[in-house]
């Protein structure tokens, strides 16, 4: 027995060998795999329309031999024989396979796909026919993906499935903010990611132009499957397989420039100087000892926006090979992104590598692999002195300029006698080094056993392993009294991750009669493990060492997590006669973030649908091709609430003074929660999607209802109990309510052909019960939060006054006492008679009332046209750049709004006077920083053309199949009330994402692109 087993393993392995081996002898050689070879051609048309088809693909069935029609519909291909089948494909149309027989000239009339529903969907943990599914799932292809270029695969989402919304950061290498039917939390509400099967994270080193699909999971029937992991949806990204035929080179590059579309009027140094003596006259306070005398700055007037803003390129370069037989299917491919930042000091890249294969070792059995390798690095915007960038573009003083020669270091900055501190953002951008290197290895393998007639057994292991660096490094240098460093510090964190996934995948899949079963049970076990060494020190003799060796003050610190979660799942579709459908699902997880009673969660849902245009009585209506209406409910979990959140965990550092000296001592600063449990959401959802004309027009809408129960918060709890820390508990309720509407028409038929697709989606977000958990402040602002999480309200609300215009001369003031003639005027919102905290209401929130986007795709003969808008509204932005341009608290630069500030001789106006040390707290948070943050952008404009299939064999010689050259732009036009550089506001970096999102700082704006661009394929 021991024998035979080994001799089938060597076998097995002969075979795989000679298969890798016939598609090296293929790539080498090509045409010579037939001695007796003759030459088909032919023209494809459409049967519908009589019109030629560009592009249709050709394989001579069994074999890698393959081309594709020209720009005419024309093709030629050489045979092994008169036996050869040749199948033609193209998209929206059946496939067609025929004969060869004695023909040298084959003329096809492809016919049109009666439906678009026999499209394949990926779901959790495999495919559906779009027909059969009954759950809300949003898909994007790579034909959507590529063009609209993106940096990430987050971004190409971004107005493309209605419910999601998609927040950029305009900073390179950033994450955006991807919400999936609102926010259900006050903890993490990013969605889950799994690409490939395996649930992973670094977002920003997967290539977009290596990706095939994305589909956004957004009801408990398509997410429920993953359980735990689901409350906040699921993206599922697919890569690029190979297919089968000839060897396929394609190459897809572009090089652009960005600039910012937008730029904020400051004032100039005379301006500069005026505003300040009155804004210090108003206070008290005397001019600055330099405005009587610029001396050496007397001539310089110093545009800081100019300084820091430039032209940044952008270039993107792919080069994949792809082809196959039907025992070998490969994919291979190679990038490289880079993007510098129009602000100095930013930019990122990235190099990937990534390899995908399918080997058929027989009529039962199936290996393959997915491999991604990728390499990135990040230049981080340096946060100085708490302060962005910009925050210290819009500050700096006019006068002063931005390099001196004279100074260590090269660069100036106020001094004493400027009476202002703002830093040198040119100088942070130069001088000081914040840069992120990542690596990371994301593979899969799996065997696939077809174990008897629909009975399958799928084992799959996969990996996710990311290494990350951060160096940050400050030089010595003197730029002024209040920009300085006598030393050079040096900072390195370094972190690695490793997430192991093992899993056992039973599927079957039977169809008797009208009737049609697809079972799946799943074991798998996913272990995570995070560990982190942080190391800092001081050199104060040299600034050409930047590592941690010699220098002063040296410390050293480290950090290790783990979680581990085990999950059963199951799950089975039926249908009877694709008419009346049924999908139920089951997942029990068990995760080691919770407490010992509560390690385990059961996820179920269950989904019905209803095929109408199936029915009997529908015939009559042949301009209906699909009507269905389907319905879903389940449960889903959300398990990233950190770990060991459930323990009273040590903290040792604490010091206490014994005989005097101090002894470092250990103790539980917060109470333990044993019995933390599941957040847990609760999804309804009520769907219908309609079909017109074969398809030509389809409408799907939505109605969904999502309550999240046993959101964790921190307990309350008396001083006396001597715990600094409240403990955790399941106290809070989340309810997520709202419409969603998607559209499309297509016409392919004709010399013009075009599509048009549109979504809209409204959300409904309340915090419907805080139990006895503490009610939640978010980010603090001069003493005040910005935001404010109670019942009743959205989680996170704009919090603060309401303002009712300027004092003006004679008029009572005696509930602000502090106020004085062009002070604001506030609300007494209780109406006790004063003004105080009481009065804090609400102002606003950032959730939009609706997100929205439409995609129009033109071609007419050799030229195409793509444009991408989309656009949110009704939310608001809490404008704290304002504060900065507009706030007059002290000395520094500000925006031209500020020359109409009230005066004794300018009373009409909305801009309170300018008064250093703001006795009345004019600027506080107030409604006055709260502006309409509701947008239209043209996201990308592309035109494109492709070579005609004469002119290029003439050029090429054969070598080129297509040529395609194009022109596009990305955020070419905005349509924006909103007073700041971009509408687009998503987080500060150090801010909690979900309590302080929508709160503008000053961050990284989103610039405006132009680029041209080639893609190849031979």
């Amino acid at each position: 027995m021991k024998h035979l087993i080994k001799r089938r393993v060597r076998q097995t392995l002969l075979r795989s060998l000679l298969s890798l081996f016939w598609v090296g002898s293929m790539l080498g050689s090509g045409n010579q795999l037939f001695a007796q070879q003759r030459t088909v051609t032919g023209t494809v048309t459409s049967a519908d329309s009589g019109e030629t088809l560009p592009g249709v693909n050709i394989l001579v069935k069994g074999s890698s031999v393959g081309t594709a029609t020209d720009i005419e519909g024309k093709y030629s291909i050489q045979v092994p024989s008169a036996d050869a089948v040749l199948a033609f494909s193209f998209i929206g149309f059946e496939v067609q396979e025929i004969r060869v027989g004695n023909s040298s000239s084959l003329d096809v009339a492809m016919q049109p796909e009666l439906s678009a529903l026999s499209e394949v969907v990926v779901v959790g943990y495999g495919t559906q026919e779009r027909a059969k599914v009954t759950g809300a799932i949003s898909s994007v292809s790579s034909e959507q993906i590529r063009a609209l270029p993106v940096p990430n695969l987050a971004s190409a989402i971004q107005g493309r499935a209605a419910g999601v919304s998609v927040t950029n950061s305009g900073a390179p290498g950033s994450n955006p903010i991807v919400r999936v039917r609102g926010i259900g939390t006050v903890g993490n509400n990013d969605p889950l990611y799994v690409i490939d099967g395996v649930p992973a994270g670094g977002l920003n080193q997967i290539n977009p132009a290596d990706i095939e699909s994305i589909e956004v999971l957004k009801d408990a029937s398509a997410a429920a499957i993953y359980g735990s992991r689901a409350a906040n949806g699921v993206v599922l990204v697919t890569t690029k397989k190979g297919k089968q035929g000839a060897p396929r080179v394609s190459v897809d590059s572009y090089y652009g420039t960005q600039t910012a579309w937008k730029q904020l009027d400051l004032l100039n140094r005379e301006q500069y100087l005026d505003f300040g003596r009155d804004l210090l006259a108003n206070g008290g306070e005397p001019a600055p000892q330099r405005f009587d005398n610029l001396g050496e700055f007397a001539n310089v007037d110093t545009d800081w926006q100019a300084a820091m803003f430039r032209s940044a390129p952008i270039q993107d370069h792919n080069v994949a090979i792809s082809g196959g037989t039907e025992s070998v299917l490969y994919n291979v491919s190679v990038g490289y992104f880079q993007q510098e930042g129009i602000m100095r000091g930013t930019g990122f890249k990235r190099v990937s590598f990534r390899s995908n294969t399918d080997f058929k070792i027989n009529d039962r059995i199936s290996i393959g692999q997915t491999l991604t390798l990728a390499y990135s690095d990040r230049d981080n915007e340096p946060f100085s002195g708490g302060r962005s960038q910009i925050e210290h573009i819009v500050k700096q003083v006019p006068y002063i300029p931005v390099r001196d020669a004279s100074r260590l270091g090269g660069f100036r900055s106020p001094d004493r006698v400027d009476g202002s501190d703002p830093e040198n953002p040119v100088l942070n951008a130069e001088l000081r080094t914040n840069r992120q290197q990542d690596f990371k290895i994301l593979g899969t393998g799996y065997i696939d056993v077809d174990i008897y007639d629909g009975l399958s057994y799928k084992f799959l292991v996969g990996l996710d392993i990311g290494l990350g660096t951060q160096d940050q490094y400050t030089p010595r240098f003197d730029a002024g009294d209040f920009n300085f460093q006598p030393f050079a510090s040096i900072q390195q964190n370094r972190s690695t991750f490793v997430s192991p996934l093992i899993s056992n995948q039973l599927s079957y899949s039977k169809t008797i009669g009208d009737h049609s079963i697809d079972a799946l049970a799943v074991l798998e076990q996913q272990t995570f493990k995070q560990t982190g060494l942080q190391g800092s020190g001081q050199n104060f003799l040299t600034n050409d060492v930047r590592v941690l060796q010699g220098v002063q003050n040296q410390t050293t610190s480290g950090n290790q997590t783990e979680y581990a979660l085990i999950s059963y799942i199951g799950r089975i579709n039926y249908d009877y006669a694709q008419k009346y459908l049924i999908s139920a699902s089951v997942r029990r997880d068990g995760g080691s973030r919770f407490g010992p009673a509560n390690k385990w969660g059961t996820f179920p849902s269950l989904s019905l649908g209803w095929r109408i245009s199936e029915e009997g009585f529908m015939q009559a209506l042949p301009a209906v091709s699909d009507l269905k209406l389907r319905a879903s409910y389940g449960e889903t979990g959300n398990d990233r609430i950190g770990d060991y959140v459930y323990q009273g965990t040590i903290n040792s550092n604490f010091f206490y003074n014994f005989a005097g000296s101090l002894q470092g001592g250990s103790t539980i600063s917060s109470l333990a929660n044993a019995d933390l449990r599941w957040e847990t959401t609760i999804m309804r959802n009520i769907g219908l999607d309609l079909g017109l004309f074969n398809d030509r027009f389809s409408l799907s809408a939505e109605w969904f209802d999502n309550t999240t129960e046993g959101m964790i918060l921190g307990v309350p709890i008396p001083p006396s109990l001597g715990y600094d820390g409240a403990p955790v508990a399941n106290v809070g309720n989340v309810s997520n309510r709202g419409l969603e509407f998607t559209a499309g028409y297509r016409k392919y038929s004709g010399a013009f052909q075009f599509s048009v697709d549109g979504n809209i989606g409204f959300v409904d977000n309340e915090l419907t019960s805080l139990g006895t958990g503490n009610t939640i402040f978010g980010p603090g602002f001069q003493g005040d939060q910005m935001t404010f999480t109670e019942e009743g309200q959205p989680i996170a609300y704009f919090y603060g006054w309401q303002t009712d215009g300027i004092f003006q001369q004679g008029e009572d003031t005696s509930m602000q006492p502090n106020a004085s003639p062009g002070d604001i005027r506030f609300v007494d919102v209780n109406g006790d008679g004063t003004i105080s905290d009481a009065d804090r209401t609400f102002l606003g929130h950032y959730l939009p009332d609706f997100t929205y986007g439409v995609n129009f795709l033109a071609n007419y003969k050799n030229f195409d046209l793509n444009v991408f808008m989309q656009g949110v509204q009704g939310n608001e932005i809490f404008n704290l750049l304002r504060f900065h341009t507009e706030g007059m608290t002290r000395l520094f630069n500000a925006g031209t709004q500020v020359l109409d500030r009230w005066t004794p001789e300018r009373p009409d106006t909305d801009i309170p006077r300018a008064v250093s040390g703001d006795p009345n707290r004019n600027a506080r948070a107030s409604s006055r920083w709260i502006e309409d943050g509701s947008y239209f952008r043209i996201k990308n404009l592309s035109l494109g053309y492709t070579i005609p299939g004469a002119a290029l064999e003439s050029f090429s010689r054969g070598t080129i199949s297509s040529l395609r050259l194009y022109l596009s732009s990305q955020n070419l036009l905005t349509l924006t009330n909103y007073s700041g550089y971009d509408p687009e506001i998503a987080v500060r970096t150090g801010v909690d994402s979900t309590l302080g999102t929508g709160i503008d700082y000053g961050q990284f704006p989103a610039a405006r692109t132009l680029m041209a661009g080639v893609q190849l394929t031979f």
